[in-house]
């Protein structure tokens, strides 16, 4: 097993009536397998699949849109939506046991940077 440490930092001073100054962190303890940092060619024809829904357990899942212009849509493999990433966008997120991401670009091809780790 091993430790993968996350950090989540929210901060402006124009969004709300008062500042906003949040940072969390957490130790995520994560075991095989893992697919390190990747990069894939999403393109508009079909629906991509990153993680498989057929592999046991909850991931934690990385993934960043690195196009400058066009978005990507996130999704299960039963193709739920669930996340849309802009230009430059990420996210980080748990993927539920059997649920699998798939992406698919929406206007243009978009490489898509991901990672994910099994959680133990």
């Amino acid at each position: 097993m091993a430790t993968l440490t996350a950090t989540l930092t929210l901060a402006s001073t124009d969004a709300t009536s008062e500042p906003l100054a949040l940072s969390i962190t957490d130790a995520l303890t994560i075991e095989a397998p893992i697919v390190s940092m990747s990069r894939l060619t999403i393109t508009t024809a079909d629906n991509q699949e990153i993680v498989d829904d057929a592999v046991s357990g909850v991931f934690y899942f990385y993934a960043k849109n690195t196009d400058a212009t066009n978005f990507v849509i996130l999704q299960t493999t039963a193709s739920v939506q669930y996340a849309r990433l802009g230009p430059g966008e990420f996210c980080f997120f748990a993927v539920n046991d059997s649920v699998g991401v798939e992406a698919r670009a929406d206007t243009a091809s978009c490489v898509l940077e991901y990672a994910y780790w099994k959680k133990a």
